[in-house]
């Protein structure tokens, strides 16, 4: 028997992203945003490391921190150099 109705097409969830950008964000908003998600990635780091002191691969964490680090830094400096008003953009 013919099938009527057509099977639906198959999502891929591997390339999908779990949160949508507003397009009226503007440069400030979105690094400013970006540091403050890389402040709670590396409090999340510290907090596991002083938790578990002496597990296995905490030099992957202390890596995974300093880059954090290093990120939210250029971000922060990206900040300061942005124009005070956004039509400047």
């Amino acid at each position: 028997m013919k099938k009527l109705v057509p099977d639906p097409p198959r999502q891929d969830f591997t390339q999908r992203s779990s949160f949508s950008l507003h397009p009226n964000v503007t440069t400030s908003e979105i690094l400013a945003h970006a540091s403050e998600l890389l402040l709670g990635v590396a409090e999340t780091i510290d907090q596991h490391r002083r938790a578990h002191p002496y597990q296995a691969g905490l030099n992957m964490l202390a890596n995974a921190a300093h880059t954090t680090d290093a990120s939210r830094a250029l971000i922060d400096y990206a900040l300061t150099c942005l124009p005070a008003k956004p039509e400047e953009c």
